[in-house]
């Protein structure tokens, strides 16, 4: 594994470069074993074991400013992605921990900027009693991930698989036509 080759490809490029969805698991597994490698050399002073040294500390190096790269790219692609409707290859080259942490950005990016336009242009919605929102509003769990969308109630929703959310009829009518959503019945 050649970590410096990876940062340098990474840094040539405005976009995410694709990387396995277990890289890190990679990168960890790699690591540990040039450790264990550097562990069992004898002479702990031999020019062997300093090599080792130097590699194990050179490709931590590596890694964490692979890293650090990598996040600026995934920051920046959720504040783009964050103002449009676009969500295509919105995960494309993330490994698994990246895309954890690209819904995590989004979700409270979009959250955030709802709270700003609400007090921006003073239409803060005001709260609606229970009955209001069960009548308007319907309980649904989510059976798959869905795209990022503004509801007709101008709320912004970035919903995952086995989420419960109170949506707008119209959408949780259109999620269960697709078949990515199943009705929570609520009993009064």
């Amino acid at each position: 594994m050649d970590l410096a080759n990876t940062l340098r490809e990474e840094r040539k490029s405005a976009e995410l470069q694709h990387l396995d969805k277990n890289f890190y698991q990679q990168v960890g597994a790699y690591l540990v074993g040039l450790g264990q490698e550097h562990s069992k050399v004898g002479d702990p002073f031999s020019v062997e074991a300093q090599i080792l040294h130097d590699t194990l500390k050179g490709e931590k190096s590596s890694v964490n400013r692979l890293i650090d790269q990598r996040l600026k790219k995934i920051v920046r692609r959720a504040l783009r992605n964050a103002r449009s409707d676009s969500r295509e290859d919105s995960f494309q080259g993330m490994t698994e921990e990246e895309e954890e942490i690209y819904r995590s950005l989004l979700s409270g990016i979009a959250k955030g900027r709802e709270a700003i336009m609400a007090h921006v242009s003073h239409t803060e919605r005001p709260l609606t009693g229970k009955k209001d929102i069960i009548r308007d509003y319907e309980v649904v769990r989510l059976l798959d991930s869905v795209p990022l969308f503004v509801g007709v109630d101008g709320r912004i929703y970035l919903l995952s698989k086995d989420d419960v959310a109170a949506l707008p009829a119209v959408h949780a009518k259109n999620l269960r036509n697709k078949n990515l959503a199943a009705e929570v019945k609520i009993e009064r």
